[in-house]
């Protein structure tokens, strides 16, 4: 399973609800538990938390100006589906 975001496959286009601003994506949630959560495997992540499992990525956005931070949930895909 792969997330079209993390793979540049694709790409989220939200505005921030402050200021109106491209929410600019900062990569997996995950990434900023510790550390070294950025360097550890993903699927010792996938405990439910914030919806992060085997099917779906959590993205963090954040408004450029600093005033607003959200997740996103994105599903992963088959990888065999990207070959249809």
């Amino acid at each position: 399973m792969l997330c079209m975001l993390c793979n540049g496959l694709t790409s989220l286009e939200k505005r921030c609800p402050e200021c109106g601003r491209h929410l600019i994506d900062a990569g997996l949630l995950q990434d900023y538990y510790d550390n070294y959560s950025a360097y550890l495997p993903q699927d010792i992540y996938a405990d439910g938390y914030r919806c992060s499992s085997e099917l779906f990525c959590v993205h963090l956005f954040t408004c450029p100006q600093g005033h607003y931070d959200v997740t996103f949930k994105v599903k992963r895909i088959e990888e065999e589906r990207l070959m249809d």
